[in-house]
């Protein structure tokens, strides 16, 4: 009974040896080339400060495509997320209304976002991320989203985001790269993709909308074990 009270203990304790052997890791880099054969949509090799590095897809592996638009090209209904102040209704001389608005605007995303936490700095200075679908309003000359009026310009920049298969990887992208390395063997590193990011150069907002330099991969999963990624984002 001891001995297998002690097993028990003991097993309670001890770690995959595939999990002892990797460790969550952040990298920005390019494509060097696409896995081919039995490895196409698989796999495929990067470059980075470190030399080459071999990229596993796996089916939990989020693969998206940054690209811009504008205010005025997006469709009625769709989903946005802002970061700007809020502006409360205002009334002003003269009968003047003024309807609850979102100003000094930051920046704005379409698509599959979950908006990160604001900096103590914006935050501290009343910048939030406002969520919803946008609507015209004014026959058409102006926008509006979760009940505010949005104060950009309708030509102001927007990053679209689109989720992707494995064909959307080319040689030569850069890309940003959230998952789980294995250099536990320096000429043979391997790292198992959790988010796969091909950035757009011409946004320059990454800091305040994605905070690349500190975000972390998801905690590694089971492939049949359904997350919060794989349902449509609430708002």
């Amino acid at each position: 009974m001891f001995l297998t009270t002690v097993a028990f203990l003991i097993s309670l304790n001890t770690v995959p040896a595939q999990l002892e052997e990797t460790k969550p890791a952040i990298i920005s880099c390019s494509i060097k080339s696409l896995g081919e054969g039995e490895e196409k949509g698989k796999s495929f090799v990067v470059k980075d400060k470190k030399g080459n590095l071999k990229v596993q897809l796996v089916k939990s592996s989020i693969i998206e495509r940054h690209t811009i638009t504008s205010v005025k090209e997006l469709d009625p209904g769709t989903v946005i997320h802002v970061l700007a102040r809020k502006q409360q209704e205002q009334f002003g001389a003269g009968g003047a209304h003024y309807p609850p608005m979102l100003i000094q605007v930051q920046a704005i995303i379409a698509g599959p976002f979950k908006p990160i936490t604001v900096s103590a700095k914006l935050t501290g200075q009343g910048f939030t991320w406002v969520s919803g679908p946008m609507t015209s309003v004014e026959n058409g000359r102006e926008r509006e989203v979760s009940d505010h009026r949005l104060t950009a310009a309708l030509g102001t920049d927007v990053l679209v985001i689109q989720r992707e298969k494995p064909s959307a990887l080319k040689k030569r992208q850069r890309i940003f790269l959230s998952g789980y390395l294995d250099d536990s063997d320096r000429k043979n590193r391997k790292l198992e993709a959790a988010e796969i990011i091909i950035l757009q150069s011409k946004w320059k907002k990454y800091d305040q909308t994605h905070d690349l330099k500190n975000r972390k991969p998801p905690p590694k999963r089971d492939e049949d074990e359904e997350t919060e990624e794989d349902e449509e984002i609430p708002f």
